[in-house]
């Protein structure tokens, strides 16, 4: 029987199955990194984002068993059907599952009920999806305080964005502010360093002891997120000044939208000051974010933003920096250019994957192949999650590795490169970037 050859493309989906892989940023619970059921699969984020978008209203899970759940979705599942999030939700089941159906009904869901709430609770499937399925060889997760790494191994980072980033702590409560309150300042001085110092100094002294203590701990690095419209800038009034603003927060007293700024900008440059007198990677994930002031929706509404005078201000802050190092993931594509023109010319940037509205096949395609043409391949992360169960880990990576090797394979077509040049390329971006950078030895 004859068969055809493979294509270029899927040649290179083979070298990337055969390379190690590093993910750097995902949010998987270090004591339940796996969905317990199906309906929680249905719950990732951009799953229930999109769901939403056809229809599926807020209260559809109030007071109902999980499989009657499942089952009430899938009606609006079918309406999203043709999107990238569907994609990825599809190759879960299919590859993880064995579910061969091209659409998930009443007639055939049951099943993977079972099998669904089966891999939940085995102790190895986490492995086998990551290790086995994906090659990672490390997944990073967040932690600002809560559990500690579980039994699958899972590398930790400092997030340090509920203390200076907006919304990020009232997102839990399922809303997303734009602006920062002195109540959410407080907050996230709780969760990030203890109750708040009441001078500048012990602020101070409070962020360089919790990062030394963690990042020369259990944590490999700090992440932020961080808006658009905010640069990291030195504070504009003395620490006397920040002291008076500290009192007032800690006091519950009502505090300017400036003042607030004026906080976030004295935590932001010390964190900075702390990575450049430590040579750390800061890991800085920008370009998307709430459009409105508060949004009390069950999923948070996310934008891309781009300012173009970005790079052009954090360009003069990353060179005063120099000793720190700067890893970018963009959630916009027109920032994603500027992004790579900055690690092209500075020693310290580097960007790293892609990101909420980014995370498409075509736009993987452009922002990649101007990735490794434009900045060198020690510069360029190739793969983050964002993923908050070990089957989406799975589910995205496939994504990225059929776009890679469809824009790699683009790039040796055009002559640019030879086909053995790419397995060099694919282990620097995917594996050996990310270790380095991130200290994930």
């Amino acid at each position: 029987m004859f068969t055809s050859e493979p294509s270029l493309a899927q040649r290179i989906e083979r070298m990337i199955s055969a390379t190690p892989v590093i993910d750097p940023y995902s949010h998987l619970r270090g004591d339940a990194p796996a969905a317990p059921d199906l309906a929680a699969l249905f719950f990732n984020d951009s799953m229930a984002v999109e769901l939403h978008a056809v229809g599926m209203p807020d209260d559809i899970v109030v007071g109902v068993p999980r499989d009657e759940v499942v089952r009430r979705m899938l009606p609006f599942l079918r309406r999203m059907r043709n999107t990238t999030t569907a994609w990825c939700f599809y190759r879960i089941l299919r590859d993880l599952y064995d579910f061969q159906d091209p659409h998930l009904t009443e007639s055939n869901y049951r099943d993977l009920l079972d099998k669904v709430e089966r891999t939940g609770h085995e102790p190895s499937w986490t492995q086998s999806v990551l290790k086995e399925r994906c090659n990672l060889q490390a997944v990073v997760t967040g932690w600002s305080g809560g559990p500690s790494q579980g039994d699958d191994g899972l590398q930790l980072r400092l997030d340090l964005h509920p203390l200076f980033a907006p919304g990020m702590v009232a997102s839990i409560a399922g809303s997303m502010p734009l602006r920062l309150s002195g109540q959410e300042f407080a907050a996230g001085g709780m969760m990030v360093v203890g109750q708040l110092a009441a001078t500048a100094e012990g602020l101070r002294s409070q962020l360089c002891d919790r990062l030394d203590r963690t990042l020369y701990g259990s944590g490999r690095f700090a992440s932020t997120y961080w808006p658009i419209e905010r640069r990291f800038r030195a504070p504009v009034v003395s620490d006397a000044g920040v002291d008076v603003l500290l009192s007032r927060v800690r006091l519950g007293e009502t505090v300017a939208e400036d003042d607030i700024t004026t906080l976030v900008d004295f935590v932001g440059w010390n964190v900075l000051a702390w990575h450049h007198e430590h040579r750390k990677t800061l890991q800085v994930a920008v370009g998307s974010e709430a459009p409105s002031a508060v949004l009390a929706v069950s999923s948070p509404l996310s934008c891309p933003r781009y300012d173009p005078s970005w790079v052009r201000d954090l360009s003069e802050t990353f060179r005063q920096f120099s000793n720190a190092r700067f890893d970018l993931l963009i959630g916009s594509e027109p920032l994603a250019h500027d992004a790579t023109s900055l690690a092209r010319q500075l020693p310290n940037v580097s960007v790293s994957g892609y990101w909420s509205h980014t995370f498409t096949l075509p736009a993987i395609e452009r922002i990649l192949a101007q990735r490794v043409q434009q900045a060198p391949m020690t510069k360029v992360g190739g793969f983050l999650s964002d993923a908050t169960q070990v089957e989406w880990v799975y589910g995205k990576f496939q994504l990225v590795r059929k776009a890679t090797a469809s824009a790699l394979a683009h790039l040796v077509e055009a002559g640019i490169y030879e086909e053995e040049e790419i397995p060099p390329i694919l282990r620097q971006i995917f594996y050996d970037t990310p270790r380095e950078l991130y200290g994930l030895g």
